[in-house]
């Protein structure tokens, strides 16, 4: 059976797909904030962040719902003749994510956002507290709720990242991007349990 986000990826509307990996963390790459490691990219739709990860010397890994958009991202990093991991997986699966092992980096660009508030959410923190080592970093890119019209992912509310991650996450840094669609938040955050 199709899911929404293959028939999203088999039509081409996938406004969220881009051919550059976001700014802020190749920033964090360039300043040498952030050095190669074992790194997952969590909804890594058509794996462009993955291949820049893994051109840049990462052990690079990305996990998608959709079999279209995990398909699109082989065929991008073997274009690139990178060497990457792409899981075909559902991030709320505990028990199938912490199969793949664990990172010392993870990055969400439009995953968290997009999972319905309440125990969608619960389940991905769980994975993720799963897969992240201890000291870990975590990136989080995500729209909030009802900025600009509301349309699009349901997005979070102003202080929900910070309240659902405090115990196990503290924020190195925040930033409120102020895109052409929505408000974007920008976390960088670490691991500390």
């Amino acid at each position: 059976m199709i899911n929404v986000w293959d028939l999203a990826y088999l039509t081409g509307l996938t406004p969220w797909e881009s051919d550059t990996p976001p700014s802020e963390l190749t920033e964090l790459i360039e300043k040498n904030i952030i050095k190669p490691c074992r790194v997952i990219d969590i909804g890594c739709g058509t794996g462009t962040t993955v291949v820049y990860l893994a051109e840049k010397g990462f052990e690079a890994h990305g996990l998608d719902i959709s079999t279209v958009a995990i398909s699109k991202a082989r065929k991008k990093a073997s274009s690139r003749m990178v060497k990457c991991t792409f899981y075909n997986i559902d991030f709320r699966e505990t028990s199938i994510v912490r199969r793949i092992g664990e990172f010392e980096l993870a990055i969400d660009v439009g995953c968290f956002h997009s999972l319905h508030p309440g125990i969608d959410r619960i389940k991905y923190l769980n994975s993720l507290n799963t897969i992240l080592k201890k000291d870990g970093k975590y990136l989080l890119w995500c729209f909030k709720k009802n900025s600009l019209g509301g349309f699009g992912p349901p997005g979070v509310e102003e202080d929900e990242v910070e309240n659902l991650f405090k115990d196990n996450f503290k924020i190195i840094e925040k930033h409120v991007i102020d895109t052409p669609f929505r408000i974007l938040f920008f976390y960088f955050m670490q691991k500390i349990k």
